[in-house]
């Protein structure tokens, strides 16, 4: 692995809008792809994506007490658009989370594994600190879902008052009343979604560590399949309504009152979901509907009996795991909702700032305004008009049209000024082994494993969940998945992603509609594997064998 930065001194790498880190820092793609699949815009960026990094600092340093609170931008961080996350600073503040740590970090969401014959350093907190903190994780285990539930309702009241109002009506300061306090609601309304991922993690953790003691070689297909037909995930009810919907037994209307604000890459301000976008939604709704309704219960409890068996008389603490990681994983999905309802609410107050603005000359087009920096558009409504804005935004819209076409790493090491390739020895400095090389793996891919089964099929190679047509025994093949991809998994045999681990939106859909997926294998739409090439993915071994 090069230790040249990848970043170049072209005019369309405009690091205006990166947030360079003080010092040398890794940072990861790792995870952020399931929310973040492209570069963002400067709006989303101040909108959207900071306040999601301040409801970050909120959990940990207020709800969990397992971090100081933190500076902006040391959570996530932004470089060229592309949204990633601090490994180190999530992998400092698990060495304080009771029965979690900066390697299980390093290997539940980024795809790398510890040294064996490097000792585990102890963590930072003490005896009186990790008790604190135990009591934290209880009071919160307890509190967030209820307060998730609360913002869910809240937002879908604001949202059904929004999508009904007259905006034309609205003045300009009830506009930029509603721009200027979002951040702050934002970051509020992100909070159970941050605990839901942090709680579940370590008991993830846990439960595989207690069946791997008694699985065998069964373990990794036992702890998948356990977890799979969960029931109650938002956007996998969005797939049987829209089946509802084909059969006439649904409205559209009420379709998009429960689901329409939700679509692919649906934080970006810019992106029309659902609701806005009814050609490419009934499309959906046909491929779906003549998919049937995949059931993986029967397998589900095949394996928690299988379990069971195994365990003895370990068997209610295991049980007890289950079914906690069962709790929390289902709201790692469902804490989206109230954020993507909050979200849409504000997509209808930017377009219709945008709207005046072209009628009065300030911008040359209404998607100008996305690129925009928040300031900027307090000042618009405020009737500011700034020299050189529509320069600024023709820089930014080059910059951004770079990012799509460049994308960076998975794994980066930061500096100020500039991104490079974090190294096999940068690696093994922190405990850890480099990924894993495809060389001596000839013929197959090696990932890790996200939903148990076997599959084989033609490869579907997607960048955009809207731009293909997937017929049966489809294997989907994506850099990543964000949540509203769902449907797609409905009609696909089984799913190979570039980037992720166990915990990630791929596998979590994946195990709920029953198909194998696999996870993390770096480079399956980037030069691996070919459109249309038959391919056997082994959800268990975490393989795609090609040919």
């Amino acid at each position: 692995m090069t230790t040249e930065p990848v970043t170049s001194s072209a005019p369309e790498r405009d690091d205006e809008l990166c947030t360079w880190p003080d010092r040398p820092i890794l940072f990861t793609r790792a995870n952020a792809i399931d929310q973040w699949p492209r570069p963002v815009t400067p709006l989303t960026q101040d909108l959207i994506a900071l306040p999601q990094e301040r409801s970050l600092d909120r959990a940990f340093s207020r709800d969990l007490g397992t971090s100081p609170s933190l500076p902006e931008w040391s959570w996530n961080a932004v470089f060229y658009g592309w949204v990633t996350y601090s490994v180190e600073a999530a992998a400092t503040m698990a060495d304080n989370i009771p029965g979690y740590s900066r390697r299980s970090v390093y290997s539940d969401y980024f795809g790398v594994g510890p040294d064996p014959d490097v000792e585990e350093s102890g963590g930072g907190a003490g005896p009186l600190e990790v008790a604190k903190i135990g009591l934290n994780f209880v009071r919160s285990m307890r509190s967030y879902p209820q307060r998730g539930r609360r913002d869910i309702e809240r937002y879908r009241m604001l949202l059904d008052e929004d999508l009904a109002r007259d905006w034309a009506a609205v003045p300009d300061a009830e506009l930029r009343r509603r721009v200027a306090e979002h951040p702050g609601e934002a970051a509020e309304a992100k909070v159970p979604q941050v605990l839901s991922n942090v709680i579940a993690a370590p008991l993830f953790q846990s439960f595989t560590a207690a069946v791997e003691k008694f699985g065998g070689e069964e373990a990794p297909g036992l702890i998948t399949q356990s977890l799979s037909a969960l029931g109650g995930i938002h956007l996998s009810d969005a797939s049987a309504a829209m089946r509802r919907v084909h059969a006439g037994e649904l409205s559209l209307a009420d379709f998009n009152r429960e689901y329409g604000f939700r679509g692919p890459n649906e934080f970006e301000l810019s992106v029309a979901p659902w609701r806005d976008d009814p050609e490419r939604l009934a499309k959906l709704i046909a491929a779906v509907a003549t998919q049937g309704s995949p059931d993986s219960t029967e397998a589900r409890d095949a394996a928690r009996a299988r379990l069971k068996t195994l365990a003895g008389v370990r068997w209610p603490y295991v049980r007890f795991l289950l079914k906690q990681v069962e709790q929390h994983m289902r709201w790692r999905e469902n804490g989206k909702i109230a954020p993507a309802m909050a979200t849409h609410s504000m997509r209808l107050i930017v377009r219709e700032a945008a709207r005046r603005f072209v009628a009065a000359g300030v911008l040359e087009d209404t998607e100008d305004v996305y690129f925009l920096r928040h300031t900027e558009l307090l000042g618009l409504l405020d009737g500011d008009r700034p020299a050189g804005l529509r320069e600024r935004i023709a820089r930014r819209k080059a910059a951004h049209t770079h990012a799509e076409n460049n994308p960076l790493p998975e794994m980066m090491d930061v500096r100020p000024g500039a991104v490079g390739e974090i190294t096999a020895d940068r690696w093994r400095s922190l405990g850890m082994l480099p990924p894993e090389s495809d060389e001596g793996h000839a013929g197959r891919l090696v990932g890790v494993g996200g939903a148990p089964g076997v599959a084989t099929g033609r490869a579907r190679i997607v960048a955009d969940p809207y731009e293909v047509d997937i017929e049966d025994g489809d294997i989907l093949v994506a850099a990543g998945t964000d949540s509203a991809w769902t449907p797609l998994f409905y009609q696909a045999a089984g799913v190979v992603v570039d980037i992720g681990g166990p915990m990630s939106h791929a596998a979590i859909a994946a195990r709920e509609v029953g198909i194998p997926c696999v996870l993390n294998v770096k480079t399956g739409t980037c030069g691996s594997l070919a459109e249309g090439q038959t391919i056997t993915i082994d959800g268990a071994a975490g393989t795609v064998t090609l040919g």
